[in-house]
């Protein structure tokens, strides 16, 4: 009994591996033809002096059908686009998955640093093959070319001229290979579509600050101008007053301050309105209320000074509190 149990066992763990192996041993289809590098443009100056960008157009052809021969697993799983220097790699990047899971026609890009870019105009090669995880039938697909056209710009705004040129051209080619609008126009011209944005942002890493003006919302630098603040509006207020405060203080002999006198003329005026009210209505409360509500009312526009004002709040809530306790204790 026990031996029967230990080979289903070993019959299940068999089959489990078989499943697991499956797709290995099916393997994928080559592409119909090719695959081909249809163009190679290298560019300098993007994002800092001197760096490279290397933009990639291919196209991996497998019929629609029936039968529908595109494999089940993406350009991104099937295929690495490299960048070489006879043996040596220099970049290495796989191509993204869109319009019928990446095949048919497509961009791919590898960016290199300045400290990482390799001589100008050297002989290098650029490679699209099959990935080597994967089983292909017949044989792993790979094309290479050394075809390459250099742009040799000398500025990062005219690499961005080129740039934006470029891709425009392109989306509106894919736009017509894929049936999908990739660009659009704006009042500012032509722009990448909203699905063009979602494509060439992930072909070409950080195309955004490299050529925003692929972009209906471009990123720029806010331009920041230094204010020198004066008081001239302060003092054409303070001549525009009916009175000359200055002055009528000095003639009663107060502070030459005239906010100091204003400050204390507003006072006069809130006593005179306490006091009315007190003479119309008995009530201490709605008294003090419109009291205080005129006192905010001239020390908001700088009518009184705000620093007196909050001393006198200060002294007269303290006092209202004092008699209040006092009452208590009483």
């Amino acid at each position: 009994m026990r031996i029967l149990l230990q080979r289903a066992k070993y019959r299940v763990l068999i089959a489990l591996r078989m499943l697991l192996l499956l797709p290995f041993l099916l393997g994928i289809a080559a592409p119909d033809s090719g695959p081909f590098l249809t163009r190679v443009d290298i560019y300098r100056h993007c994002l800092e002096t001197d760096d490279m960008l290397v933009v990639v157009r291919y196209n991996i052809p497998y019929d629609v059908g029936p039968p529908d021969t595109i494999p089940t697993e993406t350009v991104t799983q099937a295929f690495i686009g490299r960048f070489m220097n006879g043996s040596t790699e220099l970049a290495r990047v796989s191509p993204y998955s869109y319009y019928r899971r990446g095949y048919s026609y497509g961009a791919f890009s590898m960016y290199l640093d300045a400290a990482s870019a390799p001589d100008w105009e050297g002989d290098y090669t650029v490679k699209l093959e099959g990935s080597p995880t994967l089983e292909w039938d017949p044989s792993t697909p790979s094309v290479s070319t050394g075809s390459m056209y250099w742009r040799a710009t000398t500025s990062t705004s005219t690499t961005q001229a080129l740039l934006y040129a470029h891709l425009i051209a392109y989306a509106n080619e894919l736009s017509d290979y894929w049936s999908i609008a990739l660009t659009s126009t704006t009042s500012g011209g032509e722009v990448l579509s909203s699905y063009g944005e979602v494509y060439f942002v992930s072909v070409v890493a950080e195309l955004g600050t490299m050529c925003s003006r692929l972009f209906a919302a471009g990123v720029t630098t806010p331009q920041y101008t230094d204010v020198d603040w004066q008081r001239s509006q302060s003092e054409a207020t303070k001549a525009a007053w009916p009175f000359d405060w200055g002055g009528m203080s000095e003639y009663f002999g107060l502070p030459s301050n005239d906010e100091v006198f204003r400050t204390l003329v507003g006072f006069v005026i809130v006593f005179c309105l306490c006091a009315m009210i007190m003479a119309r209505t008995s009530r201490p409360d709605f008294a003090m209320l419109a009291g205080y509500g005129l006192i905010i009312v001239l020390a908001v526009p700088g009518w009184m000074s705000p620093v007196i004002v909050a001393g006198f709040t200060f002294l007269s809530v303290l006092g209202a509190a004092l008699v209040f306790i006092l009452g208590k204790a009483g």
